[in-house]
């Protein structure tokens, strides 16, 4: 099973030359990766008012999957969600991508990568979410 934190840190140590800054309101910086939730923060990480720049990374933490099988067995699974933002008009998320699948450790398992149109509303220029599956587990 995934430890949010280990999958973070994983991610992090991959981008962190690629990484961006939040800049929060109190004009402290992070790189720019946040979990939802957050085990410290919840879901406010970033807080209103931060300011994004670069590449963003934010890990979602899944909710279970249950899906009924012949028989009556359920088979319970998790997809984790990792939204890459650019903000940058002079980088390309096509270079993250190929890291992460590149160097992401064998316990990951990339599902798909899922392109997302350019958001004028977030003024970020490109967007793509990979999806990891987490484990099945079968039970009656």
């Amino acid at each position: 099973m995934i430890d949010i934190l280990i999958l973070r840190n994983d991610v992090l140590l991959i981008l962190e030359s690629l990484l961006g800054t939040y800049t929060f309101p109190d004009r402290s910086t992070s790189p720019a990766i946040a979990c939802l939730p957050d085990p410290e923060k919840g879901w406010n990480y970033p807080e209103n008012g931060t300011k994004t720049s670069g590449l963003e990374v934010v890990i979602k933490r899944p909710y279970p999957d249950v899906e009924a099988n012949i028989g009556g067995d359920r088979t319970f699974t998790n997809t984790w969600e990792i939204h890459l933002k650019q903000w940058d008009t002079n980088a390309s998320l096509v270079d993250v991508i190929n890291k992460l699948s590149a160097e992401l450790p064998a316990q990951y398992f990339i599902e798909r990568v899922s392109p997302m149109p350019a958001s004028d509303k977030l003024l970020t220029v490109e967007q793509c979410k990979l999806f990891i599956t987490d484990w099945a587990l079968t039970s009656p």
